[in-house]
This record gives C-alpha cells, structure tokens and sequence, in this order.
C-alpha cells in the first residue's frame, strides 16, 4: 500500500509461480466456494441471478449477499482499467481499500435482516466484533496513506511478474473476483448464525474473547510497526544515528516472537470467527468454514502472500536472513524455539 512513513528501494526481484498456477488456485477455489453455497439458503439466488438482482428483497440476505459481491467483483475490475489509458496498465488498489470495509458491511446486513424475526444475540455479538476489527484496520491504512492513492508495493512487483495482458488476467480473476469473494467467505459464520435460532453457549464467550484478543495483538503489532517505520525513516531524513533502525527492519515486541505476528493474528481471528457458526449449527465442520480455510491458504500456501512478503523483505534488507533464522515465520513462539525450527 501507499505508506506515509517512507519505502526502501527492492536490491533483487524475486520470481513468481507461473501464471497458469496462481489463476488455477484462484478459479479452484471461486468454484469451490460457488458450489458449496449453491446447496445453502443462497441457492435460488445463484440459480436465477438476474431475478435475485431485479428482486432482491424477495430472496434469502446470504443469497442476495453473493450475487451482490460477484457484481461487485466485476464492478472493481472495470474500475480498475480506468488507469489503461493514461499508464498502460490497470490499478486494483481499490480492492485493498474495500478489505477492511467490506466485512462488517456483510454482518450488519445479516443482522438487520434478522431483526425482522426478533433479535439475534449471536449475530449481533459478531456483527460487533466485525465493526471493531474492520474500523481498526480501516484507521491502520488511513494513517498509513493507503487512502490518499498509489497501491500495494507488492502488485507492482506482481506486474513486472506477468507483464502486459497476463498482468490483466490476473487483476481480473486473482485480485478483483478471488479476493473479493473470499473476503466475503471469511464472514459466512455469520450468514450461518442468521439462520440459526440456537442459543448462546460457551463455545461464544471463548469464540468472542479469543476474537478480542487477536484484534488487540494485530492492533498492537501494527501499532509496532508504525512507530518503527516513521522513526526510521525520520532518523534517516535528519541524517541521525540510525541505532536499532540501522538494519531497516523492526525485531522488536511482538516481532521478536513472529516474522509475521499481524498476519498470524488475521488469519487466526477468523478461525475464532468461525468458532460462532459451530455453536449457531451444532456442527463442529459445516458448510461456512471455506471462508477461513481459503483465507489461510492466500497466506500461508507456498508463494503466497506470507511467501511473498517474506522475498521481498529478503531482496530490501541484507540482514533479514539472519532474523528469518532467529525468529518464528508465522506462529509467535521464543526465539530460542524458532532457532530450533528452523535448524
């Protein structure tokens, strides 16, 4: 993203999976989450689109809900060509934007369309905590510039990837229309708490609490590296001495215990998210989980995004290995036992 604190210049391009790879993931996936869906309350919808479009309100909030997001895939892809003319190339930078908006946008729309049947605790509870994580985040890209225009540092390293219309292929299919929709899979447990009228249990309290904790422990290793970043970069401006900034990376609290601890907590608090849909449906694995497992594998599988940040850390900062041999990759853990991992 756009950063107001500063960047550093990239020594090395690493290389990418080939295309043929990545868009196989991507359309996998899509297909997968379609398919599973078809068989839920969003069946009809899928099955006649264009009524569920003309007659919205006619139809089930989840079902309405993924047709709605499939337009708005195809509506950000269109957006993002408006930039072909004056620089050749298209600019999906609005789909970093929507990340963090879109989630809680889903929640409140599942829960006030349930308030036509009374009031669903549950639904409410994770609408909230929906609320709480995407304003957290949306503030986090706000201070960061991420709103005042450019875009991700990594998709220009993904351009140079598969250049010309391959670059195309790949904003439409991975960027716009996968992470679109799996943005909005990551919030299903909360379609599935709409259709459920079972009451609160403890599996909610430990789902919320550890949901709770997780935002905090992103908040706070963001928070971390803000206050690295600027510092950085101010000392290096005043031409200062560049002391624990010397190496350009931050090592420090909760980055002293993972390479990744804000990455670790996202992917980690939707699967607490999903911890409310095992109590809504009695079902320890039930049709909602996509969301989270496809959320993991976009950071987590090899040459994915974790991946990716990992070569390019690598290519700006001499010294990074050293910290890739010293501390944890993604799960927070003493570096003493990260240094044994990785022996």
């Amino acid at each position: 993203m756009t950063t107001k604190t500063g960047s550093t210049e990239l020594r090395d391009l690493p290389d990418g999976p080939p295309l043929p790879l990545a868009l196989a993931g991507a359309i996998i996936q899509l297909s997968t989450m379609h398919y599973v869906w078809s068989s839920t309350a969003a069946g009809p919808c899928l099955r006649d689109p264009i009524a569920c479009v003309a007659r919205p309100w006619d139809f089930d909030a989840f079902g309405r809900t993924v047709i709605y997001v499939d337009l708005l895939a195809l509506i950000t892809w269109l957006y993002s060509l408006r930039h072909i003319p004056s620089t050749g190339t298209s600019d999906p930078s609005i789909v970093d934007r929507l990340w963090s908006i879109m989630p809680w946008v889903y929640t409140w729309h599942y829960f006030l369309a349930s308030t036509r049947h009374g009031l669903n605790l549950r639904l409410l509870i994770m609408t909230l905590l929906a609320t709480l994580w995407g304003v957290r985040l949306t503030y986090n890209f706000y201070i960061k510039g991420g709103f005042t225009g450019g875009e991700d540092y990594r998709w220009a390293v993904i351009r140079k990837w598969y250049p010309g219309w391959r670059w195309e292929v790949f904003n439409l299919i991975f960027i716009c229309f996968f992470q679109q929709v799996a943005v909005m899979a990551f919030t299903t447990p909360a379609a599935a708490a709409f259709s459920s009228s079972e009451p609160l249990t403890a599996l909610d309290l430990v789902a919320a609490l550890l949901y709770l904790l997780l935002v905090l422990g992103e908040a706070l290793a963001d928070a971390q590296m803000f206050a690295f970043q600027t510092e950085k970069y101010r000392r290096k401006a005043a031409k200062e001495e560049m002391g624990e900034y010397a190496a350009g990376f931050i090592q420090s609290g909760l980055w002293a215990l993972s390479r990744h601890p804000n990455y670790f907590c996202e992917v980690t608090m939707w699967w607490a998210f999903y911890l409310f849909s095992i109590s809504a449906t009695g079902e320890v694995v039930n049709w909602s989980i996509w969301g989270a497992v496809f959320l993991t594998g976009l950071f987590l599988l090899p040459g994915a995004s974790l991946d990716i940040t990992e070569a390019l850390s690598s290519s700006k900062y001499p010294e990074y290995k050293t910290y890739q041999h010293r501390v944890s990759k993604y799960f927070p853990l003493p570096q003493t036992a990260a240094a044994k991992r990785s022996a």
